[in-house]
C-alpha cells in the first residue's frame, strides 16, 4: 500500500498543476457566453430610440472585444471536448470524473495517505493521470493556435477575460456587440439576396425583350 501512495503523489502534483493553471488561463467565464448569440429582426429600418450603451465606456476598443469573443468561443467549443475527453478518459480506468477530480485533489494537498481512496482507485488513478495531463496540455496548445489565428496576443486574451470574468456589465456588452455583428450580417445577407433576385428578374425581362424583338 505504501508504494502505492508514493507512486501515485508524484504524477498527481504535476497533473493538479496544469490543471489549475489552465483553468485560471483558458476557462470560460459564463456559460451563456459560449452559447450562439441569438438575434431577431422586425424590420431593416428598425432602430433602438434608446442607446443604453452609449455613455458606457469599456477599457477596449469594439474590434478587440469581439475577435476575443470569436476566440472565445472556438475556445470554449474546444474545452467542452476536452473535458468529454478527460472524462471517458477516467471511466476507462473505472473512474468517475468526480472520483478522478477527488483524487487528485488529496494528492495535491498531501492528503492521499488518508485512507479515503482504496488501493484499486490509486492504481487507476495512476495510469489515468499521465494520459489526462497530456490530453490537457494537446489542449493548451490548440488553444495557443486559435488565440494566434485570431490575431490576439495570449497576454492581451487573458487579461480581457480576467475582467470579463469579474465584470457583468462587460459580459453583457461583449453580447451586445456579437448579437450586433450578427444583426448586420444577417441585413446584409438579406440585402445581398434581393439585390440577386432583382438582378435575376431584369435578366429574365431583357431576355424575354430579346426573344420579342427576334420574332
Amino acid at each position: 500500500m505504501t508504494t502505492i501512495k508514493k507512486i501515485a503523489f508524484a504524477p498527481a502534483k504535476g497533473l493538479m498543476a496544469l490543471l489549475i493553471a489552465l483553468g485560471m488561463i483558458l476557462a470560460m467565464p459564463t456559460e451563456h457566453h459560449a452559447q450562439e448569440v441569438e438575434v431577431v429582426i422586425e424590420g431593416e429600418d428598425e432602430e433602438d430610440e434608446d442607446d443604453p450603451w452609449e455613455d458606457v465606456e469599456f477599457d477596449y476598443a469594439d474590434e478587440t472585444l469581439l475577435v476575443f469573443f470569436d476566440a472565445n468561443q472556438e475556445v470554449s467549443a474546444l474545452q467542452r471536448k476536452t473535458q468529454e475527453r478527460i472524462t471517458e478518459t477516467t471511466e476507462d480506468y473505472g473512474l468517475t470524473r468526480e472520483r478522478f477530480d477527488q483524487i487528485a485533489r488529496a494528492a495535491q494537498i498531501g492528503a492521499l495517505q488518508d485512507g479515503n481512496f482504496s488501493s484499486e482507485e490509486i492504481d487507476a488513478f495512476n495510469q489515468a493521470a499521465p494520459q489526462v495531463t497530456q490530453i490537457q496540455r494537446e489542449m493548451q496548445g490548440m488553444v495557443q493556435v486559435i488565440i494566434e489565428d485570431h490575431d490576439i496576443q495570449m497576454d492581451k486574451y487573458r487579461e480581457i477575460l480576467n475582467e470579463f470574468r469579474q465584470d457583468q456589465e462587460l459580459q453583457e456588452y461583449v453580447t451586445h456587440l456579437a448579437r450586433e455583428r450578427r444583426r448586420e450580417e444577417i441585413l446584409e445577407e438579406r440585402r445581398r439576396e434581393a439585390k440577386e433576385e432583382l438582378e435575376r428578374k431584369k435578366a429574365e425581362e431583357e431576355e424575354e425583350e430579346e426573344e420579342e424583338e427576334g420574332e
